[in-house]
């Protein structure tokens, strides 16, 4: 027989266990059968048994648990999948996010998402998060520049539109065409720095990667 290493099966049984935990709040919040949420996994095109369900919010597949499976359920439960994955994020309570990191859910969701670079350690006694945030990493970097790029395009979408109110107004529409043009500068440094988090995180640039794919 294979040799099993007690802490890490606990860790991947940890992990299943709480997602099949939030699995089975949200369905009963919503009111639905084992039965009613597997039409609608079915309805997203990957179809997840009513047995499937069962076991998975009974923690009953030995904590194997698919990337697909947290997608479609999230979205047939209408939740978004983190918040499967860390159910308790508006608590107090943590979880072991790493087989030797305990941290709160707010913590790990952060890390997740690619707001810090590792999540840190939660010290129940002191009631805190040990030590300070990581410095960014390329990951890390690239999310940010692209909220940063999303909130960019936004404001332009404001700004062309206050462009066109005041466009017979040559002073207004002088300022607004400065406005403009400082945000299409702020746009094109913020492509910059996501195109450079990108070739840094995945140790190429956009050329290669383009090439890499067309030759798979």
């Amino acid at each position: 027989m294979p040799n099993i290493d007690e802490q890490a099966k606990a860790y991947e049984t940890g992990r299943a266990g709480w997602f099949g935990i939030a699995v089975g709040w949200r369905r009963k919040a919503l009111g639905l059968t084992a039965a009613e949420l597997s039409r609608k996994t079915a309805e997203l095109g990957f179809p997840i048994t009513r047995g499937t369900i069962a076991e998975i919010e009974s923690n009953l597949r030995s904590g194997k648990i698919d990337v697909a499976e947290v997608l479609v359920l999230a979205a047939a439960l209408d939740v978004p999948p983190l918040l499967l994955l860390f159910p308790q994020v508006a608590s107090d309570s943590g979880s072991s996010v790493l087989p030797n990191v305990f941290t709160t859910d707010g913590e790990s969701i952060r890390w997740v998402s690619g707001e810090t670079s590792n999540p840190r350690v939660y010290d129940m006694n002191a009631g805190r998060l040990d030590g300070e945030p990581s410095l960014p990493n390329d990951g890390v970097e690239l999310i940010a520049n692209i909220t940063l790029l999303h909130q960019a395009l936004d404001t332009r979408s404001s700004l062309v539109h206050h462009l066109r109110t005041v466009e017979r107004d040559p002073t207004e529409m002088h300022t607004a065409q400065q406005m403009l043009d400082r945000n299409a500068d702020q746009i094109a440094t913020i492509r910059n720095r996501i195109r450079t988090a990108q070739e840094s995180l995945w140790g190429m640039n956009r050329t290669a990667m383009s090439e890499e794919d067309n030759n798979d």
